[in-house]
């Protein structure tokens, strides 16, 4: 199984349970109680209390009032972690992507996968009134958008299949005919893709690999609004793209 395998692992229910229990815990909604949780994940409250009692006993959950719970500042050692692992990619990148967003005046972001999504790890902020959905730490879709699909056309055709099991069916037949085997397959060999309002209305992007050592570990795209990206302009934002994922590479592979 690989590292991004988006295989079940099999007799591995509770444990999953688990985790996804921790997983619970965000920015945007830090304390639950147990009841809430046992809702949330569709658990029996005495299932749920287990889960909650184990990671109490980890240190990971603590009481935060009365009958919520919140994580502790054990978890920050996870952050910690996966600042430290990502550091590589974000330093040689955010001059690069500093770069070219100057050069276009449109948001340039990196982005990796993780388990069935794709995350945004770094991003430099165009000047102009354009808000993307695409925020650090945020978790898209792996089907849409150009970022996410170079993520997914990266992976085996059996990873690809466990994850658009559930989402093929309900795509229009446009956007299903991108996410083929046979379609992902040349955006893999061919290093970059672009999307027409995948994500948000009115918005084309464009995304191509990085990678090191040849394997595929992140995405680097930029998106602007249709209605100010001609032809031209389209062609030289792709050109930049894929001219920093070169450099980008380069630099991570020379490690």
């Amino acid at each position: 199984m690989t590292e991004q395998s988006a295989h079940r692992v099999s007799g591995a229910g509770s444990g999953r349970k688990l985790l996804q229990t921790l997983l619970c815990f965000t920015e945007a909604h830090p304390t639950w109680t147990v009841a809430d949780l046992a809702a949330e994940l569709d658990l029996a409250t005495t299932s749920t209390y287990r889960y909650v009692a184990l990671l109490r006993e980890v240190g990971l959950l603590d009481r935060a009032s009365g009958k919520s719970y919140r994580v502790t500042d054990l978890a920050l050692n996870l952050g910690r972690a996966c600042e430290a692992a990502r550091a590589p990619l974000t330093e040689a990148a955010l001059p690069v992507i500093t770069r070219v967003r100057d050069e276009i005046d449109e948001t340039v972001l990196i982005a990796r996968s993780g388990g069935e999504a794709a995350y945004c790890v770094e991003r430099a902020e165009s000047r102009r009134p354009v808000r993307l959905q695409f925020d650090k730490g945020q978790p898209m879709p792996l089907h849409a958008g150009s970022m996410s699909r170079i993520l997914l056309a990266s992976m085996s055709r059996a990873e690809r299949a466990s994850i658009l099991a559930g989402v093929l069916p309900g795509l229009p037949p446009a956007r299903a005919a991108l996410l083929s085997d046979e379609e992902l397959d040349r955006t893999r060999l061919r290093g970059w893709t672009e999307s027409f309002e995948e994500v948000d209305e009115g918005i084309w992007g464009t995304a191509a690999a990085i990678t090191s050592h040849g394997a595929v570990v992140a995405s680097i795209g930029t998106a602007a609004p249709i209605f100010r990206t001609d032809r031209a302009r389209r062609d030289r934002m792709i050109e930049l793209v894929r001219a920093a994922a070169s450099e980008i590479s380069l630099t991570l592979s020379a490690d």
